[in-house]
């Protein structure tokens, strides 16, 4: 049997999705984090606080989205399960937008630890 080559037209290609794409991603990546970092490390006075009180209420936001999530489970006296799996289907996308909203304040909380004093 002759093995066929498949004709199929990829785009890009694989060798360069390593190299020209790999290296535009990070390039771009380079330039945002450094405009994020520049921006976080001028930051002071009222719009430091403003971005304290954005990441305080998207935490407790994230943290109440957690409790009403896992109330199901507290109901049933279950208060350590790790995961998604043990929750009902209608509380999952609660509970992941809710540890969403926890990551993201976390984060901005680092960020605001660059800013100057």
């Amino acid at each position: 049997m002759k093995s066929q080559r498949n004709k199929e037209w990829l785009w890009p290609p694989p060798d360069q999705w390593i190299t020209v794409w790999g290296t535009i991603i990070t390039a771009v990546g380079a330039i945002l984090t450094s405009q994020l970092f520049r921006f976080f490390s001028r930051l002071s006075g009222l719009p430091w606080i403003y971005c304290y009180a954005v990441a305080l209420i998207t935490a407790l936001v994230g943290a109440a989205l957690l409790f009403y999530a896992k109330l199901p489970l507290y109901r049933q006296r279950e208060f350590f399960t790790f995961g998604c799996r043990t929750l009902p289907e209608s509380r999952r996308p609660y509970y992941r937008c809710g540890y969403f909203c926890v990551i993201f304040s976390a984060a901005l909380f680092c960020c605001l630890f660059l800013s100057r004093p």
